[in-house]
């Protein structure tokens, strides 16, 4: 978190949605942050690849973090 690398701004970019829909939260006690977009299709609906929005994590993958 004090590197200052994941961000609202980076939440949206990866994920193509504008940045005051991501809901960013830091919690520093833990090292961690928690980020929440809206959904495209809703829960369950025809076209819907993730019924729980849990699996979404594969473009944080590639965020580098500086030591």
């Amino acid at each position: 978190m004090s590197a200052g690398v994941i961000t609202p701004a980076l939440i949206a970019r990866l994920y193509g949605v504008a940045q005051d829909a991501v809901l960013f939260t830091e919690y520093p006690p833990a090292l961690a942050w928690k980020a929440t977009i809206p959904r495209r299709i809703p829960s369950g609906a025809v076209g819907d690849t993730d019924v729980y929005g849990a699996q979404q994590h594969a473009p944080l993958l590639d965020i580098e973090i500086p030591r």
